[in-house]
């Protein structure tokens, strides 16, 4: 259940920006090269129409310490060098448009170089029929898009972000279609107008990288749709 929430809450990273580190960054040159963990992503978010590209390089593995990256090391996204950006606690550059493939390159200070490539990326919108959630009861809601396929999640958030008015649902399960909002998270949420986001993501392990791993994923979020929440 734990693993499940923090997948959850990883989904929805890009808009959060940072989560269960420090906001503490340190030079990648002063640490074991061997013991940086790497984490890629590429997100499309379909309400403005572009797409945001990440690298996060960690001491340590996945909630260590966060590393800059300073010469001679560097990471690029199909050529182009991404440059370090403290609000993302990474490297980071935008682009218009949706992306959906690409390479990221990284060399560390020995010049070792380590190349992943974004999965695939997969859509996905609300039904256009949903208007109105009902706190006492479950919903089942039933994404228009492909059902879900191997190492892919979908994740759905409703709220402003206040603390305790908000709801997060997940749903993982191979081939899956829907996902239940049930009414102890549903009851969480005000009444009256609320904005649900929903993300899916294809993440996977990276096929080159140091001793200490990474991810790499491909995410895109939908048109945020806004209901009326009632008792």
């Amino acid at each position: 259940m734990k693993n499940h929430l923090l997948k959850a809450v990883l989904l929805f990273s890009m808009s959060m920006t940072v989560f269960f580190t420090s906001c503490e960054v340190e030079d990648s040159s002063d640490v074991n090269q061997d013991k940086i963990y790497a984490d890629y992503e590429l997100f499309y978010n379909s309400n403005t129409d572009k797409t945001w590209v990440v690298a996060r390089f960690r001491f340590g593995g996945p909630t260590g310490t966060n590393l800059e990256l300073t010469n001679p090391a560097f990471v690029s996204f199909n050529g182009d060098q991404l440059p370090f950006n403290a609000l993302f606690t990474g490297h980071f550059k935008e682009y218009a448009g949706r992306i959906t493939s690409g390479t990221f390159s990284y060399t560390n200070v020995d010049g070792q170089e380590f190349k992943n490539s974004i999965p695939p990326s997969e859509s996905l919108e609300f039904p256009a029929a949903l208007d109105t959630l009902t706190k006492s009861q479950a919903f089942t809601l039933n994404w228009e898009g492909t059902p879900l396929a191997e190492d892919q999640i979908v994740g759905l958030f409703a709220g402003s972000w206040a603390w305790g008015q908000d709801a997060l649902f997940v749903q993982s399960n191979l081939g899956a279609t829907n996902l239940v909002l049930g009414t102890n998270q549903l009851d969480n949420l005000p009444n009256g107008n609320t904005t649900l986001y929903m993300d899916r993501a294809t993440e996977k392990d990276l096929t080159e990288g140091t001793g200490e791993g990474g991810k790499i994923r491909a995410k895109y979020r939908a048109k945020n749709k806004v209901v009326w929440v009632r008792d």
